[in-house]
């Protein structure tokens, strides 16, 4: 019976993406036709897999019997981008649809699919000024690794080639005059974007000096009370960036926040949750350029909001905790270990590294990617090596491939051992 469903799944994940990827030209070509306006579109269509090692006899994730890491996943990953232009107003659509066939230890192969919209809306423009209603990924600032300066995007997923970062329902205005922007909006929900935090309502304003040579932006954000116990208290942040010459660029992200609570460990077996305090979130970051085109990136992030040494220490002491009760009650032990792996912790530590090297984005037959992720609190870290290569003019296939090191009382060395991505990309059209 498991085998049976082990292709009946496969057959889902294949077949759909083909039936779409065959159909969806024709009828954005019939589209297009019959309406002499302006109309793009694309569509992408991902097909690959990944193999994951986790870490053995982990102090978080016992057996696998919390996190519940899948070893083997095979993934179709659709992503359409349809675009009406009508002068000074345009409508965009970008539906994802993600379908997954997961292999569990123990559990047999299971499917799952979702179909989501990663962004839509309608905009329009007159002049220097823009209204734009619906969802919009709202990212901003020269940051790769985090981006302290936006309080809806504290992760851009800039480090992950494999991500599709999903928008937030919105409405904005700009105003531009000269080098000049002012951006006021109302955020009315964050609940496609998991980092994002709790999801409700909130206001922004965001000033943006253009320059020569040189950008500033100043942000300033209040969440919109909704819900017992979360705080209001108002979020500022501001970026800078700053060309040296045609091979350099330095910036630099600074955000400050308070949370609602936090988590103190070692009070009991868990811990407690007691009330936030204001912390502030700040990068530094440089960019040289090759002769050869590539590109070299080094980052330096202190997060206020991370764990500090007994904190962390506290932590892995609590999941030891939990875990020796496992002999006795292991419902109880992995209900409080649990606790401690879904805490909505940012970061474990308060001083990170971040280097990049990629190849120069001029060139379209490939390109590759190294990344260096080092908590320098604990010592732990991660590397990815990321290829992609022209296979025809419409097809690319590419592997991604992710290393943590570091303890089991470690950031990155807490879960996942090694994870292998590897596959094909069709540029349909």
């Amino acid at each position: 019976m498991r085998r049976a469903v082990s292709r009946l799944a496969l057959a889902r994940a294949i077949l759909l993406p083909l039936t779409l990827i065959v159909l969806a030209p024709d009828r954005a070509a019939r589209g297009a036709e019959g309406d002499d306006a302006p109309f793009r579109a694309s569509f992408e269509a991902w097909g690959y897999a990944t193999t994951l090692k986790r870490v053995p006899k982990s102090l978080l994730n016992p057996q696998n019997h919390v996190a519940a890491l899948p070893g083997e996943r095979l993934r179709a990953d659709l992503r359409l981008e349809l675009r009406k232009d009508f002068g000074a107003f345009d409508l965009f659509i970008a539906p994802r649809l993600l379908e997954e066939v997961v292999h569990l230890d123990g559990e047999g192969v299971s499917t799952k699919g979702r179909l989501r919209l990663s962004q839509g809306f309608a905009r329009r423009k007159s002049g220097g000024d823009t209204l734009l209603i619906g969802r919009e990924r709202l990212t901003w600032g020269p940051a790769n690794f985090r981006s302290p300066s936006n309080p809806y995007y504290f992760d851009p997923g800039r480090t992950d080639p494999l991500a599709l970062v999903p928008g937030i329902d919105l409405m904005r205005y700009t105003h531009g005059i000269g080098s000049h922007r002012l951006t006021a909006g109302y955020v009315a929900g964050t609940r496609e974007v998991d980092t994002a935090g709790p999801d409700r309502q909130s206001v922004f304003l965001k000033f943006d000096h253009q320059g020569a040579e040189h950008l500033l932006s100043l942000i300033l954000m209040r969440p919109i009370e909704k819900g017992e116990g979360e705080d209001t208290a108002p979020f500022a942040g501001a970026f800078a960036q700053y060309t040296l010459d045609d091979a350099w660029l330095i910036y630099g992200e600074v955000g400050s926040r308070r949370p609602a609570y936090r988590l103190r460990p070692g009070e009991n077996v868990v811990g407690i949750y007691v009330p936030g305090k204001r912390r502030t979130d700040w990068l530094l970051g440089a960019s040289y350029i090759q002769t050869s085109g590539r590109i070299v990136f080094a980052e330096y992030l202190h997060s206020e909001g991370g764990f500090s040494a007994s904190e962390r220490r506290a932590y892995f002491d609590a999941a030891t905790q939990a875990g020796q009760l496992a002999a006795s009650d292991p419902a109880m032990a992995r209900n409080l270990i649990g606790q401690l792996l879904a805490y909505p912790l940012r970061l474990f530590g308060r001083n990170y590294f971040w280097l990049g090297w990629q190849s120069n984005p001029q060139e379209s037959d490939h390109s590759w990617r190294v990344e260096l992720t080092l908590n320098a609190n604990d010592g732990s870290g991660a590397t990815l090596l990321y290829g992609e290569k022209s296979l025809t003019p419409k097809v690319s296939g590419f592997i991604a491939l992710t290393k943590h090191f570091g303890g089991k009382r470690t950031e990155y060395g807490a879960l996942i051992d090694t994870q292998l991505s590897a596959g094909i990309k069709w540029f349909a059209f």
